[in-house]
């Protein structure tokens, strides 16, 4: 069981940093300019990778469809994701892009990249699925509308070809999705099935409730919508975060990691707790052989010392030494 995957350069288990994927997608409406913005914009917001996706129009959407035009200007050649890349490399952070074609794969190799994203529309292409698995780099993959058998089958697929480098992402495919449509406990439905493999959250939301709520039930890897303005002409600028919404989704996140953290100690507010709770002191003077009574203890700020709770041992016992008043008691004094 591996149970972790390398992404890039980065280690990624249940223990490790959030990983938090820009996913500018088609936000670059076609220009190099735009794309340099929003990577440069990606890296300033903390993103630890940025998303494209690369295609031929013609092997994705039928030439009859109202769409087909929208996805042909927005298709980038082998030139410029070389550039792009180029751009994410200058900014150091991580490149990698989702392909729709088998040739989208090949121009993808050649451009190195550290690791593949497959669409939800293809879970079930699972001959596709097979190629991108053979070039042996990790895989996330997204599950927008899969069945559990459909998510088991691409998981086999991949694996059998020597590859088990895996992530999968909890999505929903409505851009953006209602709350009641969500579905969040399937992350932990996921991460039982798929206990071998890193599971994350493809958020379409407009805030980071379900984000927030996704890290505290185990998701390890976020991918969200990317843009550096909503009112920029393409169809995701809008349900996309702008870098002052991406920087605050990212604190959360790390701010769920800090209460986590907070968890998992013996004692996250240890410093807090010595001023704020209390310890046993003496009331009074005690002189050396008095037998310590109830009255003789008080029960004050900061608790540096024995905690009240110990109180009942020290009554009735006998002084062995003299003790001063507002002296902090502890057991060598009985």
């Amino acid at each position: 069981m591996l149970e972790k995957i390398i992404i890039g350069n980065k280690i990624i288990n249940k223990n490790s940093p959030v990983f938090v994927i820009a996913e500018i997608g088609l936000n670059h409406n076609g220009k190099l300019e735009i794309a340099k913005k929003l990577i440069e914009a990606a890296k300033e917001s903390g993103a630890d990778a940025v998303k494209f996706q690369v295609y031929e129009t013609e092997n994705l959407i039928n030439e009859g469809s109202d769409a087909f035009k929208i996805f042909k200007d927005l298709e980038l050649n082998y030139e410029e994701l070389k550039i792009i890349k180029e751009i994410a490399d200058e900014n150091q952070i991580t490149f990698f892009a989702t392909p729709f074609s088998f040739k989208s794969v090949d121009i993808l190799e050649k451009l190195n990249v550290p690791f593949y994203k497959v669409a939800s529309m293809d879970i079930n292409y699972y001959e596709f699925i097979k190629h991108i698995a053979e070039m042996k780099k990790p895989i996330i993959l997204s599950t927008g509308m899969a069945t559990i058998g459909e998510i088991e089958k691409a998981v086999n697929t991949i694996v059998k070809t020597g590859n088990e480098d895996i992530a999968i992402l909890h999505c929903i495919s409505k851009y953006p999705p209602d709350y009641s449509e969500i579905n969040i406990k399937m992350i932990t439905k996921l991460s039982n099935i798929f206990s071998e493999y890193q599971i994350g959250f493809s958020d379409h939301t407009l805030d980071n409730t379900m984000a927030i709520i996704a890290r505290t039930l185990g998701a390890t890897i976020f991918e969200k919508h990317f843009t550096i303005d909503k009112n920029l002409p393409g169809p995701d600028h809008k349900i996309s975060a702008t870098p002052e919404e991406f920087i605050l989704y990212k604190e959360s996140l790390i701010n769920v990691d800090k209460a986590l953290n907070f968890i998992a100690k013996e004692r996250g507010d240890t410093v807090i707790s010595q001023f704020a709770r209390r310890s046993l002191v003496a009331n009074i003077d005690i002189p050396k052989g008095t037998k310590i009574t109830k009255d003789m203890i008080k029960v004050i700020r900061p608790g540096d010392g024995i905690a009240p709770e110990y109180l009942p041992i020290f009554i009735g016992k006998e002084a062995k030494k003299d003790i001063k008043k507002n002296q902090k008691i502890d057991l060598t004094m009985i």
